[in-house]
């Protein structure tokens, strides 16, 4: 059983190097929000140990829990936050910014990971065509039924290739505080890079591993995040799949995130972009 739901990793999974540096073990945990019922129940212990590859300089874990076990029926729903209520309106007016949208109606935006549709709302109010991909079917249903267009998935570059045929390519792709979750991180980059196309844009929200240090956010390191990226180590990251950073701006999630926004390379990288890489 304890095989079938995780996996050591002795290389680096973006970059393949077996220079993993230890960096912090907390010992073997249950994965988080494991609820049970029954307090006679066991719980699978998992290692939750940090490392830092030496090579890409990316931290991450070592243990894999697998993908099904974490996400396919989710406990934490967006919209019962309303801090997250009132940053889905900034993150919205950013996006539209940064898009350059000139009031269009027939923009088009794919959200991976999109959990209750909160942040797709946003832009359904201001006349965008949306679609979410989740693979919680109960968060999924809470989704549709509200009127947030849905499928339940996981993202991928099969799924994004059945997205652009069926809908055509997206205006922006949006990956909220997904990507550090994500093993198989070459099929999501690719298919983030297919379904935007020439000239789309995506943006992708993290956790600053910068301030999960400097402020001591422990409480952020666990099974569900395999990476902990810096601003510098994403965009680096991005860039090997085609995806070229023009811009970053902050959120107020998780303490302290980030969002990077990405194109093909037809959008010009921003002061702020520069000044944020040298930090």
């Amino acid at each position: 059983m304890v095989d079938e739901v995780f996996k050591i990793e002795s290389d680096c999974r973006t970059c393949g190097s077996s220079d993993l540096l230890p960096v912090l073990d907390l010992g073997d945990q249950p994965p988080a929000n494991s609820l049970r019922s029954d307090p006679a129940e066991d719980l699978v212990a998992v290692p939750l140990n940090l490392v830092f590859c030496g090579t890409c300089r990316v931290a991450q874990l070592t243990a894999t829990v697998d993908p099904v076990e974490l996400f396919a029926r989710y406990v934490w729903v967006t919209g019962t936050a309303q801090a997250t209520r009132d940053y889905s309106h900034t993150f919205r007016d950013q996006i539209v910014t940064a898009h350059g949208d000139s009031g269009d109606a027939n923009r088009f935006l794919v959200e991976v990971a999109s959990n209750d549709g909160t942040f797709l709302r946003r832009f359904q109010e201001v006349g965008w065509k949306v679609l979410g991909v989740d693979p919680a079917q109960n968060i999924v249903d809470e989704a549709v039924t509200s009127g947030v267009p849905t499928r339940c998935d996981f993202f991928d570059l099969g799924v994004a290739e059945e997205i652009e045929r069926e809908h055509g390519p997206a205006d922006v792709v949006v990956a909220r505080n997904v990507i550090p979750h994500v093993k198989a991180i070459r099929s999501i980059m690719e298919g983030i890079g297919a379904l935007i196309g020439d000239r789309g844009i995506a943006a992708i929200e993290f956790h600053s591993a910068n301030r999960i240090v400097e402020e001591l956010h422990y409480d952020s390191i666990y099974h569900e995040h395999l990476f902990y990226f810096s601003l510098t180590t994403l965009s680096e990251l991005c860039g090997r799949f085609g995806l070229v950073a023009f811009d970053v701006f902050d959120s107020p999630i998780s303490g302290g995130s980030r969002v990077l926004l990405l194109s093909a390379g037809w959008k010009k990288e921003t002061e702020g972009l520069r000044v944020g890489l040298k930090e």
